[in-house]
């Protein structure tokens, strides 16, 4: 054995590195393309708000300086936000940033991680890099279908975490009150963490959805995950944050990177999260757009799972081949096989040009295929 293959860590060799969204640059370069829409990453299309530019112009001239370690003014608007202490907020580099760090608090050697698939794959990285033994509780991935007994069965006495996308990515569907409710009560006495990634909450209309917030004063056990980089529209910042008991944050704020947060990013969300009059019409734009694909998919025969979120998601045989077809369109989707989800494409709900552009090239594409 070389000192190379010694000096790995052994529990890392059966994991992949994360396969993200193909940036538009890398598909114009590799396929020759003079443009591109991408449609892979569920981002938020529309144009900022003016007071959100601002807010990164003026921070930007501060750039010699160390932004402040302890997010001390978005915290507190954070907590001012959901009625909670300052002390059971975290801020950190996006849900990921956050994860990461939140299981090196908590996980000692032995302990284990679960999480239901199909699902966002940086539970199981963040759950590898920690050193946890990793529950996976398999779910067909369809509406309604949520897998509770399954997961409450898989929750062990040395069970640190169960983590849920609520709603789920890939899949777009979400655990009812109800089903949340009595995952939260039969984990409460276990000593098992119940962390809810909620990244897609703003774009939820069904009316059995409840928030991890919900149940936070009532149980012990929960972490509600919030991200700016959805319906804020600040991906590129990478920003985030936790609602989290006071033991939990106090943990994380041993291993927490110092500056992970740069000020930028600290003064876009800060401004962002008084934008209460662009969150409610950038949602109101996105769910038109989604019901609008949604009816043109359906109309071109193809089957589209219903999702309360930012992407549809279709059914596809050849799913493989029409993502591929489509990359040499100009039009980056997501190939579920990249995240557990077999014979399906994710696309993000993008602007209205953008949408008309995906249907077009779809439906030149499908037309394509059925004529070999």
């Amino acid at each position: 054995m070389s000192w190379k293959d010694h000096i790995v860590r052994k529990s890392l060799t059966d994991i992949e590195p994360y396969k993200p969204g193909k940036p538009i640059s890398e598909v114009q370069r590799e396929l020759g393309l003079q443009s591109a829409i991408r449609l892979c990453s569920n981002e938020n299309p529309w144009p900022l708000p003016e007071k959100v530019v601002e807010a990164v112009r003026l921070a930007s001239s501060e750039t010699c300086r160390y932004p402040d370690p302890a997010a001390y003014r978005l915290k507190r608007a954070i907590a001012m936000r959901w009625g909670r202490s300052p002390a059971e907020v975290i801020v950190g580099g996006g849900t990921e940033g956050i994860l990461y760090s939140l299981f090196q608090s908590i996980i000692d050697e032995g302990d284990e991680v679960a999480y239901a698939t199909p699902t966002y794959p940086l539970y199981r990285l963040a759950a590898a890099a920690s050193g946890a033994r990793r529950i996976e509780v398999p779910t067909d991935g369809s509406e309604g279908e949520t897998g509770l007994d399954r997961l409450i069965e898989a929750c062990g006495p040395r069970t640190k975490a169960l983590v849920i996308c609520n709603p789920n990515n890939p899949t777009g569907s979400i655990m009812t009150r109800t089903d949340l409710t009595t995952l939260a009560n039969s984990l409460n006495g276990r000593e098992t963490l119940l962390i809810l990634d909620e990244a897609y909450a703003d774009y939820v209309e069904d009316p059995k959805y409840a928030s991890g917030i919900d149940l936070f004063d009532q149980l012990g056990n929960i972490v509600m995950l919030r991200t700016f980089s959805k319906i804020y529209g600040l991906a590129a910042l990478r920003v985030g944050y936790a609602i989290a008991p006071k033991p939990v944050v106090e943990t994380y704020l041993k291993v927490r990177k110092v500056f992970e947060v740069n000020s930028i990013a600290q003064n876009a969300a800060l401004a962002a999260l008084s934008e209460t009059n662009y969150i409610q019409e950038v949602r109101e734009r996105t769910l038109a757009e989604r019901e609008r694909l949604n009816f043109a998919l359906r109309d071109m025969g193809i089957r589209v799972h219903p999702t309360q979120t930012n992407f549809v998601v279709l059914h596809l045989q050849e799913a493989k081949t029409v993502y591929e077809n489509l990359l040499s369109e100009g039009i980056i989707v997501r190939l579920g096989d990249d995240l557990g989800y077999p014979g399906h494409l994710r696309v993000t709900v993008g602007l209205p040009e953008e949408n008309d552009l995906f249907l077009q090239s779809l439906g030149k594409v499908l037309k394509r295929l059925a004529g070999r």
